[in-house]
């Protein structure tokens, strides 16, 4: 197991947000999967959290920023895992707002979170095999600003 190098508090963080997840219990248990055994599981998905996660975790400034996680699941590369649902959920808990969008308006966390974790917003249109494509330099202007006005900017 790697030990984390980051500040302690950054580290008392973590813990509480692992204490947190493991103590709600906001993942679906699989079959006969009990209490105490979603608990492990939680928390042994949190031992591994990618040491990518935790370098970003470090360089954010919380005090002026509520973190957002923006994932375009357009199913090309696979589909969201319990372990990816596990980790969303740790990071939520460490206080990132998390928006998924899925054009083709499969489900996808629904089979591993319970509901009332999340909104669910449907589109007009479901698209499939949808390419993920940068937008325009006037496109990112308008999507920063609906940025700020999430964070109440």
């Amino acid at each position: 197991m790697e030990v984390w190098t980051s500040s302690f508090s950054l580290q008392k963080g973590i813990a509480n947000a692992i204490r947190r997840i493991c103590d709600k219990q906001a993942l679906k248990p699989i079959l006969k999967e009990s209490a105490e055994e979603l608990k492990i599981y939680l928390f042994s998905q949190a031992m591994q959290t990618p040491k990518t996660i935790i370098q970003l975790l470090e360089k954010f400034d919380y005090s002026q920023l509520v973190p957002k996680l923006i994932l375009y699941n357009n199913e090309q590369t696979g589909s969201i895992s319990r372990s990816d649902a596990a980790l969303l959920l740790l990071l939520n808990q460490f206080g990132i707002d998390i928006i998924l969008y899925n054009p083709s308006g499969h489900n996808d966390i629904e089979a591993f979170l319970t509901e009332a974790l999340f909104d669910t917003h449907w589109l007009e249109e479901v698209v499939f095999d949808q390419e993920f494509k940068e937008p325009s330099l006037i496109k990112k202007g308008l999507f920063s600003g609906f940025l700020k006005n999430l964070r109440g900017d």
